[in-house]
């Protein structure tokens, strides 16, 4: 533009002075020629255009003293060697006429092969636009000419930041737009008092200059727009959605690239798609850039996740019901209480209350216990009852399991279980059944996987004693472990082990000790509770001891 053009000639002027003046001087020798060509190729070109009956202002220059001094560098020849130095630029009023006139162009000059760039379907960064072809004009001397329409030509000779104004008034949020870049470049005038010199502030420019988008073409040669730094996924859900969500690989200017790939301006995407693709992952939320790819990225996890979690929750529904042997009645009485709950608590669908169950937010257990009456459930206690005596293992440990001969039962030394807890059993695949407190925060976790699950109970007619662990707290004292490891002595319990640090006033002490039952812990419980300065007694694990 205007501008630049002059910053450029003046820059040289005082950097290079000798070179300036040399060109110039060369310039006025060959001035009245070079003028003579563009006049013929303006009456030309011009003559042309209005037999096709279209109106455009056209504009004749020589090339400016900075790029002709470019062009001598990059070429390495005298001014005197240089052709393309005549340009002509057409103003249309739309960009169809652009195109219109760059036919006609051709039709009357040759164009030079490799020389035509159309920046109207892919603008520079800063938001150029132009069709640029070279010809072989009058006289056979190359001739550059320049298309576009007077919306283009208005930010390429005065910047984007006159358009602007320019533009101002013409639409609603104009006003805002305008704004808001002028927001932008205040913020670049404080880069310019920040940094240290000239070249930093010019290299922090040349990153944020409308660097926010890259534009990367379809096999097909269409033109996509999307945010800098995204990926092929964000390409891929930019085509369609099905497209994003089979996507399996994606080539880019016909070289197989990772998924991850940062797209460049220019580039050409193919993206390899399969239906037997499984669909995203979470890992592609972190590569893909624009929100709506993100969007449709949780959307299919959703819905991939639902779909899962209903199966799993109907599987385990039907397989919990099956248990109570229902009859045609009382099948009947439950599901209108499955219709009472789902009601109660806004599930729509059927399908709701399975994801539900099968995410683990709603327990089968708790629901049973809503849904079927009790007396079904106490029938089918009994029935169990009886049917363990026939079929059930009784452990090592005391411990009942119904249907699991031959596997392997211990205690969750997490939780040390004793006679008297509330017990579950979960089964480790190779390492049998590990038995846990109801109330063990592992169990929590491990009772998402129901499947896994399996009833336990205590066996009263077995006589052993059990480890339990206990946690205290207390403040600090001389003879405090004396007194708490007497106290339990004292009621005729063996202690397996000892640990007790202090910081500051605050000590902690960790037992494990020998007992019968959770009757007889509790007990020992108080006692340890009455000893001077103890605040708190928890139960614990028996980590460390073998």
């Amino acid at each position: 533009g205007m501008i630049q053009t002059e910053l450029e000639n003046l820059s040289l002027y005082f950097l290079d002075p000798e070179s300036y003046c040399s060109i110039q001087q060369g310039i006025e020798k060959i001035r009245d020629h070079r003028e003579k060509q563009i006049q013929e190729a303006t009456e030309k070109l011009s003559q042309r255009i209005q037999q096709a009956h279209l109106v455009v202002e056209i504009q004749s220059r020589l090339k400016n003293i900075y790029s002709i001094y470019l062009k001598i560098n990059r070429q390495n020849v005298s001014l005197e060697d240089l052709h393309d130095l005549i340009a002509l630029r057409v103003i249309t009023n739309t960009v169809e006429e652009c195109y219109a006139v760059l036919g006609l162009v051709h039709s009357l000059w040759v164009p030079v092969a490799g020389r035509f760039k159309d920046y109207i379907a892919l603008p520079k960064s800063n938001m150029y636009q132009s069709l640029h072809t070279t010809v072989i004009g009058p006289g056979g001397v190359p001739m550059e000419i320049q298309i576009r329409t007077k919306e283009m030509h208005h930010i390429a000779e005065y910047g984007i930041a006159a358009h602007w104004r320019y533009k101002e008034g013409k639409s609603a949020d104009s006003a805002d737009t305008f704004n808001e870049r002028m927001a932008w470049l205040r913020q670049i005038l404080e880069w310019q008092q920040d940094l240290r010199t000239t070249h930093e502030f010019v290299e922090s420019l040349k990153i944020d200059l409308f660097d926010d988008e890259v534009y990367v073409f379809t096999p097909k040669g269409d033109l996509k727009k999307l945010p800098k730094g995204s990926s092929p996924i964000d390409f891929a859900y930019l085509i369609h959605t099905e497209v994003g969500n089979n996507c399996i690989g994606a080539r880019v200017n016909k070289q197989i690239v990772p998924l991850d790939y940062e797209l460049k301006s220019g580039d050409i995407v193919e993206i390899i798609s399969s239906r037997s693709s499984s669909g995203p992952s979470m890992d592609w939320l972190r590569i893909a850039k624009t929100p709506a790819a993100r969007n449709k990225i949780r959307a299919f996890l959703r819905k991939k996740n639902r779909e899962a979690n209903r199966e799993r929750g109907k599987l385990l529904l039907e397989r919990e019901l099956e248990k109570f042997a229902l009859t045609s009645e009382e099948q009947n009485l439950v599901n209108a209480k499955i219709a009472e709950f789902m009601e109660d608590n806004n599930y729509k669908t059927i399908d709701d209350l399975h994801v539900i169950i099968g995410e683990g937010r709603l327990t089968i257990r708790q629901f049973i216990g809503k849904v079927v009456p009790f007396e079904i459930r106490k029938r089918f206690q009994t029935r169990r009852k009886t049917e363990t005596k026939k079929t059930a293992q009784t452990s090592g440990d005391g411990v009942i399991i119904q249907g699991a001969t031959g596997l392997a039962v211990k205690l969750a030394r997490c939780c040390t279980p004793i006679p008297g807890d509330k017990i579950l059993g979960y089964v480790t695949l190779g390492k049998g059944i590990t038995i846990h407190r109801l109330d063990c925060h592992n169990l929590t976790r491990l009772t998402q996987d129901e499947e896994r699950l399996v009833e336990a109970e205590w066996d009263e007619s077995y006589g052993r004693l059990y480890d339990a662990g206990l946690v205290i707290d207390a403040l600090d004292r001389p003879k405090l472990l004396v007194d708490i490891t007497n106290t339990v002595s004292n009621y005729g319990v063996s202690i397996r082990s000892v640990h007790a640090h202090s910081m500051m006033n605050d000590a902690r002490i960790y037992l494990v000790i020998s007992v019968k039952n959770k009757f007889e812990l509790d007990n020992i419980f108080r006692e340890i509770k009455k000893v001077s300065n103890v605040r708190n007694v928890r139960r614990g694990g028996i980590f460390g001891l073998r």
